[in-house]
């Protein structure tokens, strides 16, 4: 769950959450709880066998979504804005785009009920942590600064769920499925070299925004809808602002939107490569896809980097041991092993590589929990961080990741280029990359599609 930022509680309170949702009304041991990006909602108390009779504004399948949990919605996004001094959008309009977020939301995670995901209660302590730890504090002050906003540690643990259990359905019905070719990967290669000599890779910077519209999208609301790109387009011809279009406009600040940073064009969509591959800088234009109308704006474009083996970078040979809380064992006696197995470490009774082999529950347990020569980015970064702080030979305190509890060994560094193999993989993942998103947004049309949603608003 790398990488979630949104422009609404993000502002004030969590940069690493995003568009705020309420929980859904199902009978007790089957509640439906919406996501948007480890979202948490504000004003979260109100009651939920009046809401239940407050009349309904969408059904999802056999959910229902309440006028309470949408105004609810709305008055967050409000009242976020309101603090911000940032003018506040139609409401009318604010309200259809949150109900159709809430909606899918449902939808997704029904899906994920359907398929059999699950999420242990140990990697939802690991997010929370996380997500702590990104806003600077520890987890007890976060959740009372949460608390304090109207945010009860029980919402936010079970808006954290629903973010990682749509992240796993992502992975398991999107990601999972992407093939990426052999000749895709040589033509990646080829186009970082010449001749086997280093290459400048061009690269843009850009901006894309999203008005949706559906692909059967007709009369007033695709009219709308083109009238909308057409005001923001204007608006970034004008050289209006990013921040300022997008909080007079939230329904654009959405995953996958705002400044694109630099970008190779090997990894840019295919359908702007032919407008970003031209546009000189400050060019602007609207494209239209089956989502919406993407208006996209060139920064700027340059050279850059070279080919993927031309600049060495530090691996490191590193060693841990895990242990995974579960049913039958809590965090606190996962710790306690570790700690124990720490003090034998330290106290000389027994080297790393047999404590591993004793303790780990981790794959590499059988090779002395030997993880090989790691390149940057190969772990998660909680792992990353911990391991990045040790010199050769030392090894780390106990400490937690999505995994579960962790001690490490760092056995040795290198500089190294990048082997071949590596530059297969690197260029496996960009290309998945590249289209992951655009399966994702073809796996969202087909789930609406094949499910019922009737919209009461």
């Amino acid at each position: 769950m790398n990488q979630i930022q949104h422009w609404l509680f993000a502002a004030t309170t969590i940069s690493a959450l995003g568009l705020a949702h309420a929980q859904g009304l199902k009978p007790a041991g089957n509640s439906t709880l919406p996501s948007g990006k480890l979202s948490v909602e504000l004003g979260a108390s109100g009651n939920l066998e009046a809401s239940s009779i407050d009349g309904i504004v969408a059904v999802v399948n056999t959910d229902i979504i309440t006028r309470s949990e949408l105004n609810r919605q709305v008055a967050l996004i409000e009242r976020q804005m309101s603090r911000r001094g940032a003018p506040l959008p139609d409401r009318t309009e604010l309200r259809k785009q949150v109900l159709d977020r809430m909606v899918m939301d449902r939808a997704q995670l029904q899906k994920a009920e359907e398929v059999g995901i699950r999420i242990e209660d140990a990697q939802i302590e690991a997010a929370m942590a996380r997500v702590a730890d990104q806003n600077g504090l520890p987890l007890e002050d976060f959740l009372a600064r949460l608390q304090a906003e109207g945010v009860s540690p029980v919402r936010f643990r079970e808006e954290v769920r629903s973010e990682i259990t749509l992240a796993r359905l992502r992975e398991r019905e999107v990601d999972a499925r992407i093939q990426v070719s052999d000749a895709e990967i040589q033509n990646f290669l080829a186009s970082r070299s010449q001749g086997g000599a280093a290459a400048n890779k061009p690269e843009v910077n850009w901006i894309q925004l999203l008005v949706k519209a559906p692909s059967d999208a007709s009369g007033s609301t695709l009219n709308q809808a083109r009238s909308k790109a057409e005001a923001v387009e204007k608006a970034l011809k004008d050289g209006q602002a990013l921040d300022i279009i997008v909080q007079a406009n939230p329904e654009l600040a959405i995953e996958g939107t705002g400044q694109m940073g630099w970008t190779g064009f090997d990894v840019v969509p295919t359908l702007f490569t032919e407008f970003l591959t031209k546009g000189q800088a400050n060019a602007v234009q609207t494209v239209r896809s089956p989502n919406g109308f993407h208006v996209l704006k060139v920064l700027g474009r340059r050279d850059s980097g070279a080919a993927l083996d031309a600049t060495p970078v530090t691996q490191t040979r590193a060693r841990h041991i895990l242990i995974r809380p579960g049913p039958d064992l809590t965090d606190a006696e996962a710790q306690r092993r570790l700690n124990f197995a720490l003090e034998q470490l330290r106290g000389g009774a027994a080297n790393f590589e047999t404590l591993a082999r004793r303790f780990s529950q981790d794959g590499s347990a059988s090779k002395g929990g030997d993880l090989g020569w790691l390149y940057p980015g190969d772990t998660v970064p909680e792992f990353e961080r911990e391991m990045n702080q040790l010199q050769a030979g030392e090894v780390s305190p106990v400490f937690q990741s999505r995994f579960g509890f962790h001690i490490i060994q760092v056995v040795d560094r290198r500089q190294q280029a990048a082997s071949e193999e590596r530059q297969r993989q690197a260029a496996r993942q960009a290309i998945r990359t590249n289209k992951s998103e655009e399966s994702y947004q073809e796996w969202l049309r087909q789930l609406r599609d094949s499910t019922f949603i009737d919209i009461r608003l």
